[in-house]
């Protein structure tokens, strides 16, 4: 199912005792993007940094961290080689450095770290949520870095219009909440947060590329 789309220039024949799955021709179909297949929605990301984030000054992709808010408030996550990490619908979550912004889905998200099959390959993550039906929604909201109360947040009902809307309007958000400081200020305790940026390194301004590095 998750490769139900890819075209192949060889005969099944040939390929299908030994077709690598995470070769680049492949994985190069999902990064930095979510397809919907069946009742799920699939995405791979690579581990490390390409070359074009090390020429932006973004190294730290390689080491960066996963976080998310729960009743013990923000804590890291850890992503262990081979070991499935569920990230619970109604979870704010975010990895620093990919995406400035904190990720709701009302539906579960399966996190799969793989481990680069070669010292010079990178490692990969393997994302598998389900697909939003209905009134489901996907929120990108901002919380206070000093004290996590809620800053800004908007909603799309993916489940209604489909999740290919979800880039689009991803950076049209962040686009707004970067537009004004009284958006970055935290009602509870004054504090003015971080811009943010989108999932795409391609996409930043200076204001956005300046961010990313930060946090």
């Amino acid at each position: 199912m998750l490769f139900s789309d890819i075209e192949i220039d060889e005969p099944i024949e040939k390929v299908v005792d030994d077709w690598d799955y995470l070769s680049e021709r492949v994985v190069a179909r999902f990064l930095g993007k979510f397809i919907p297949e069946g009742d799920s929605v699939f995405g791979v990301r690579h581990v490390v940094p390409a070359m074009a984030d090390r020429k932006r000054g973004l190294d730290a992709l390689a080491t960066r961290r996963n976080f998310e808010i729960g009743p013990a408030g923000r804590v890291q996550v850890a992503r262990d080689p081979l070991t499935v990490h569920v990230t619970a619908s109604g979870t704010p979550h975010r990895t620093e450095h990919l995406f400035g912004y904190w990720h709701i889905n009302d539906k579960d998200e399966l996190i799969l770290p793989l481990p680069p099959v070669s010292p010079d390959k990178p490692g990969h993550l393997l994302i598998i949520m389900g697909r939003p039906t209905g009134k489901e929604t996907d929120r990108i909201g901002w919380y206070c870095e000093q004290c996590t109360s809620l800053v800004f947040m908007r909603e799309l009902v993916t489940g209604d219009i489909g999740f290919q809307r979800f880039w689009l309007w991803e950076h049209a958000t962040v686009a707004e909440y970067n537009s004004s400081v009284e958006n970055r200020t935290c009602p509870e305790c004054g504090h003015v947060n971080l811009h943010g940026y989108t999932g795409f390194a391609s996409d930043d301004d200076a204001i956005m590329g300046a961010a990313r590095r930060e946090w």
